[in-house]
């Protein structure tokens, strides 16, 4: 079953009937039996009289928003409201009786959420029994590897999504991130169930022995290509340092290849090295140093991290899957070198392309990211005029007030790109390096222009030579400009 049930009252005893009743109908739709209904009704009606009394200042109006949860294993309540801050740690410490405390008594599991902005949530949760036909157990083992990920704990099961782990997933994303994460989808539980069902994400999770969440990464699937980035990793605050981030890392790989997936990609925040040593450690070759596609309302708790009041970089990593090992690109002549170290990375050869036909017309557009707030102008070819076609897409983009702009030039189908770069670079582009498999099949020299002073270009930390090079290179290029 997997409906729910919500109801908003006012903040107002009369009402409490109304909404009783209705959890009270709810439990017995869920076949519960007759002595745990009697329970959640009495936990329901506490939790929802100590909302009515105590949430909100006397004389002010208020709502409270009663939700009714249905779990093949029981039945969640929750009771939400936009008033006075609450400490329910301290609560539930002190020698009181009664109140909150009395609902311990009637379920097996009580939960307090401070919301921030949002207010606040009290959730009860009651079991009833689970029929276990069907249900397939799997031991929790380590993995059977060298790799730091075999400090995972034995209590640790990595796996793949189940239905039903998406508010634990939510709930990571915020212990890590409070609510700057720039993906926003990921703090909609209901999103996230959808996206995996419908293939466009696909989530790993760390799981314990006892069935919480402490852990999440994901492929999602980049539209109009056959690649996915892997992302949205998180490891509980608890959890941390135990290995957990490479196992999931580890089976993310897997996942790819059994999706026949060209290749994966990571963006490595550049506020802190840890995550680009990890995607070194696991075969990810450095491809290109992106400037300000973080937003500055993102803010990491680990304490390590580089602080800084602007948009943030982050470093690409890629790992070819399908086997090729050659590429036949039309090599930009200034930046021959940097191409060339970046196709090394990845293992890939470097063979000419054939110069195709003339073109009757510019095959050139844009795209624009929510989560980023940044522009992309394409370029797959060009023909005459080239040159107005690409200033006229600019200034579109200019006009959108994007912070950052990027242009993506096709390497396997732009024969005239060492012209397409000196336009760009008049309009003030720097280099940013390669995305491999980007669009198609086909490989993309990306340059990057900031469209605002909100981009940070010296709170950057390289893990490697190659990036601290790339990194220097690109700030000449914008400071000559």
């Amino acid at each position: 079953m997997q409906k729910n049930i919500t109801l908003s009252i006012p903040n107002s005893v009369k009402y409490l009937p109304i909404a009783v009743d209705v959890i009270r109908h709810a439990a017995q739709i869920a076949e519960i039996d007759s002595r745990d209904i009697v329970d959640i009704v009495a936990a329901s009606r506490e939790l929802l009289f100590n909302a009515i009394q105590h949430a909100y200042p006397k004389n002010l109006g208020g709502m409270i928003d009663v939700d009714i949860m249905f779990h093949p294993h029981g039945i969640q309540i929750s009771v939400h409201d936009m008033g006075l801050p609450f400490d329910f740690d301290s609560y539930m410490a002190s020698e009181r009786t009664g109140g909150l405390k009395r609902i311990v008594d009637y379920v097996d599991e009580l939960r307090f959420s401070n919301l921030g902005r949002k207010g606040k949530s009290f959730t009860i949760f009651k079991s009833h029994p689970m029929d276990f036909e069907d249900v397939t157990f799997q031991p929790y083992s380590d993995l059977e590897d060298e790799s730091p990920a075999s400090l995972k704990p034995a209590s640790i099961q990595i796996r793949d999504y189940e239905c039903g782990d998406e508010e634990a997933i939510s709930r990571l994303i915020y212990n890590n991130y409070t609510y700057s994460y720039y993906k926003s989808l990921f703090y909609y539980p209901r999103r996230i169930r959808e996206l995996n069902e419908s293939g466009e994400i696909a989530s790993v999770v760390a799981e314990t022995r006892e069935g919480k969440i402490v852990g999440h990464f994901a492929l999602v699937k980049i539209e109009g290509a056959n690649i996915a980035e892997i992302g949205v990793a998180v490891v509980h605050p608890d959890y941390k340092g135990k290995g957990i981030m490479n196992a999931m890392l580890d089976r993310i790989q897997q996942r790819a290849k059994e999706l026949k997936l060209d290749a994966i990609f990571g963006e490595a925040l550049m506020l802190h090295p840890f995550s680009q040593r990890a995607n070194l450690r696991h075969g990810f070759g450095e491809s290109a140093l992106l400037l300000g596609l973080v937003p500055n309302t993102v803010s990491l708790t680990d304490p390590n991290a580089v602080r800084t009041e602007k948009r943030a970089a982050v470093l690409i990593g890629y790992k070819i899957l399908n086997g090729v090992t050659s590429r036949k690109i039309f090599m930009p002549t200034d930046y021959r070198r940097l191409v060339e170290i970046i196709y090394a990375n990845n293992r890939l050869t470097i063979e000419k392309a054939q110069m195709p036909e003339p073109k009757k017309a510019n095959r050139i557009t844009y795209e624009l990211s929510q989560y980023t707030q940044s522009g992309t102008l394409v370029i797959d070819w060009v023909s005459e005029d080239f040159a107005h076609t690409i200033r006229h897409y600019l200034h579109i983009l200019y006009r959108k007030h994007v912070e950052m702009i990027f242009a993506d030039v096709n390497l396997m189908q732009c024969g005239c790109v060492d012209e397409v770069v000196r336009v760009l670079k008049e309009e003030g582009f720097a280099f940013s390096g390669v995305l491999f498999y980007r669009r198609g099949e086909d490989d993309y020299l990306r340059l990057q222009m900031p469209n605002s002073d909100n981009v940070e270009t010296k709170q950057i930390v390289c893990h490697t030579d190659f990036c601290s090079r790339l990194l220097q290179g690109i700030s000449e290029e914008l400071e000559a400009f």
